[in-house]
């Protein structure tokens, strides 16, 4: 049996010697990718192309430029010459790609956590009332758990999309103001609050926009060059 299986090997890294560089590069994207247990449609999300592309590099029909053979590489956690070169059936086993977590796995783990911080909520309710606590509105405690809510949904999008949500980062704002007036209601011009609120509206969003954009990250480039050549 291992006779066999040693001239299997063989004629599989014969078979790969004579491949030429577009069939090799077809063959290690499809390789990769089922590795990482992917399917064609998230990967196809991840690069921002259609399905049909990642079918066509597959079959040989086409091949990606360079800068999408070097996202495909940072994807699969591989170098850009591992990605073009052959993979031998000896090497296949010592090659080690970081597993991807299937989309609803990372969607239950979300809903997981906040039922997690909705039912110690509803314990603090009831121990609170229980007790007979008086000091403020016990409803408040649900209204507190909100922020820590959208914080969860918003690095689970920022996780997923790899950009900065900016529907949920607006929210949080919105949320946290609320949670300090009715904290506070009672305190003369506690309604002013809202125009901080205002300001972190529109200024969080063009931030949320910069950083998805990559300026931020040149600008910081920029300044680490001046400030090493000072």
């Amino acid at each position: 049996m291992d006779n066999i299986a040693e001239k299997e090997e063989i004629f599989e890294d014969d078979i790969t010697s004579t491949m030429t560089e577009k069939e090799i590069i077809a063959q290690n994207i499809a390789f990769f990718r089922k590795k990482m247990n992917m399917s064609q449609t998230e990967l196809a999300k991840k690069l921002e192309y259609s399905n049909k592309n990642i079918s066509k590099w597959e079959l040989a029909e086409t091949t990606p430029d360079i800068f999408t053979l070097k996202k495909l590489a940072k994807i699969f956690n591989v170098s850009l010459d591992t990605l073009t070169s052959p993979i031998t059936t000896e090497n296949k086993k010592a090659i080690k790609t970081k597993a991807a977590v299937p989309f609803r796995w990372k969607l239950y783990m979300l809903l997981l956590v906040d039922a997690i911080f909705i039912l110690l909520a509803c314990v603090a309710y009831f121990v609170l009332t229980m007790v007979g606590y008086k000091g403020f509105p016990l409803f408040y405690i649900f209204v507190y758990i909100t922020p820590v809510i959208d914080i969860s949904v918003f690095i689970f999008l920022c996780c997923v999309r790899k950009k900065v949500d900016i529907i949920t980062l607006s929210l949080f704002g919105w949320l946290i103001t609320i949670c300090f007036y009715i904290s506070f209601i009672n305190y003369p011009d506690i309604s002013y609050i809202f125009l901080i609120a205002v300001g972190y509206q529109i200024l969080a969003p063009i931030l949320a926009m910069l950083i998805n954009s990559g300026k931020i990250i040149k600008l910081n480039k920029l300044i680490l060059k001046k400030i090493k050549k000072d």
